[in-house]
């Protein structure tokens, strides 16, 4: 299984990445994602190309209520917080943006998911969307479903990720 990411790698230049929308995010990369990855808080996976980092992702571990559930979802689930794998940051250089990286960046960031979902229980992905055009991507082209308490908080089954996966090997 191959990833198009690697590691965080201080190393890179990070001061020139801009995701234009969200100036947080960049902000983010720049400053706080190396101390995010001592703190083992989160993990920063980077696409680089030429030395350039033009897009990234944070991955951290959350837990899922069961009143964030829609029906659906609660169905042969247990009573009590469920693990879950949050997309914490997602974001494209604005040179890349509208080209598909992102969805090869959510690509690799769902067989990471996939791997980890073979060593410890992973009942949902989360995200909480930046906004209402980040939310309707991750419902119209993911399959995400929004939270019950939070509409920008979206949840994905695993078992929706571990059933695609199986049938591709």
């Amino acid at each position: 299984m191959d990833f198009i990411t690697v590691d965080f790698n201080k190393s890179i230049d990070r001061s020139a990445f801009d995701c234009e929308i969200h100036p947080a995010l960049n902000t983010y990369i720049a400053q706080h994602a190396g101390q995010d990855e001592k703190r083992n808080v989160s993990r920063t996976f980077m696409y680089i190309e030429k030395g350039i980092l033009l897009g990234y992702y944070a991955l951290a571990n959350a837990s899922v209520a069961v009143d964030e559930l829609n029906e659906d979802q609660k169905r042969r689930m247990p009573g009590y917080p469920m693990p879950a794998v949050l997309l914490s940051r997602l974001a494209i250089d604005k040179s890349r943006q509208g080209v598909g990286l992102g969805q090869r960046l959510m690509s690799d960031f769902f067989r990471r998911v996939y791997t980890v979902s073979k060593q410890s229980g992973v009942a949902f992905v989360v995200v909480d969307a930046k906004d209402q055009r980040a939310a309707s991507y991750y419902q119209a082209k993911l399959g995400f479903v929004a939270s019950t308490n939070n509409p920008r908080r979206l949840i994905l089954s695993t078992a929706t990720l571990i059933k695609g996966f199986r049938a591709l090997a």
